[in-house]
């Protein structure tokens, strides 16, 4: 019964956005909520942006049928229902800044403030990281510096969302997959409501990707990419943080895992702006997707390769989590390990990609 519940949400959330797309399409160009081409844009024609309204709208539309049900699925749900709601609430609230920054556009420093006043609000809902675990197995309590630690997971995971959001269809894909791999983990240990919840967010973004995916039609815009990013960080509190004695991770090597790419490119990208004296959030090329167009990938070729990244990643955290806490690890050693071969093997051919290139001389100087 619980797997047709899982089936019911992924297909319902799936279809629900799909069906709702050209209604956010409608609403970008009734509001001008519309992309014009630009020097740093990657099309050339005017695209409505307005998307995330209905990936929203698709992972809500499910979750009527629960209070129609009486089964131990819609039981467990009732008893979530609070937690529930609070992140509605929240997603909500970063939806409307998104919609507001996708019409009206927004200064980046007022966007934090407003994404940190909604990261506290879900920290007063109980959305909290309030211990971590050890590659040993121990614990240790955060207590009141759980607060800063749960704002920063929350508000950087939603910015690293974000600013992966730069060519058709990535975040779109990346968040779907990494949904499935969180919905797979949540399910072995045994949280069901958080299962729904990512199953329902993955049903939604494959429902929207026919639309977003290269040649795209609509793209996801801010209301969209803040929104996801918001619920992935809340899941994965729910999932790994809130009572790590009851979730399978080493310390937060399994989410870091999990979240490797919008993670890894974000930092990377920070520290490059860092490093050459501009502001952090000076928008630029510097990102992997820029990196991979830039190689003579496609759009859809780059989405495809970073979406293998992900299942990849993902498929490693189920691994961890099926192991056994002191198997964890070693595992994670190996991981990293190849994971380095496979980087260095990356840039070597990367550079040598640039080097044949006529011009190269100029274009290299990074």
């Amino acid at each position: 019964m619980i797997y047709k519940t899982y089936i019911a949400m992924f297909i319902l959330s799936a279809l629900g956005a799909f069906w709702l797309t050209p209604f956010a399409a409608w609403l970008a160009h009734r509001f001008g909520a519309i992309d014009q081409p630009g020097p740093r844009k990657l099309h050339g024609k005017p695209m409505p942006r307005m998307g995330g309204v209905a990936v929203y709208l698709g992972f809500l539309l499910p979750w009527a049928g629960l209070y129609l049900l009486h089964n131990l699925v819609a039981l467990e749900f009732q008893q979530y229902e609070k937690q529930f709601l609070s992140l509605v609430l929240g997603a909500t609230a970063m939806m409307t800044l998104g919609v507001y920054d996708d019409i009206k556009g927004a200064d980046a420093l007022k966007k934090l403030l407003a994404q940190t006043l909604i990261a506290l609000g879900m920290w007063l809902a109980h959305f909290r990281i309030t211990a971590l675990q050890n590659p040993f197995g121990t614990y240790f309590d955060l207590g009141w510096f759980g607060l800063p630690i749960t704002l920063l997971w929350i508000v950087g995971l939603t910015n690293a969302i974000n600013l992966l959001d730069g060519i058709d269809g990535l975040v779109t894909g990346v968040t779907a997959f990494m949904a499935v791999s969180l919905a797979i983990i949540n399910i072995i240990t045994g949280h069901t409501v958080v299962a729904l919840l990512t199953v329902a967010l993955a049903g939604a973004c494959f429902g929207f990707l026919p639309y977003n995916h290269s040649p795209a039609r609509i793209f996801l815009g801010d209301s969209g990419s803040l929104t996801i990013g918001l619920v992935l960080a809340c899941i994965g509190i729910e999932s790994f943080f809130h009572d790590p004695r009851h979730a399978a991770s080493p310390l937060i090597s399994v989410p870091l895992f999990l979240f490797c790419l919008p993670v890894f490119d974000t930092c990377r990208v920070m520290y490059k702006r860092w490093r050459r004296g501009v502001s952090i959030f000076q928008a630029d090329k510097g990102h992997v997707h820029h990196r991979l167009l830039e190689l003579g990938f496609n759009h859809r070729q780059a989405s495809w390769l970073l979406y293998g990244v992900v299942i990849l990643s993902g498929t490693f955290s189920i691994v961890l989590v099926t192991v056994g806490t002191h198997r964890q690890l070693p595992f994670t050693l190996v991981f990293c390990m190849l994971s380095g071969v496979v980087g260095y093997v990356w840039r070597r051919w990367a550079r040598n990609q640039d080097a044949d290139e006529p011009g190269s001389e100029s274009n290299g100087k990074r």
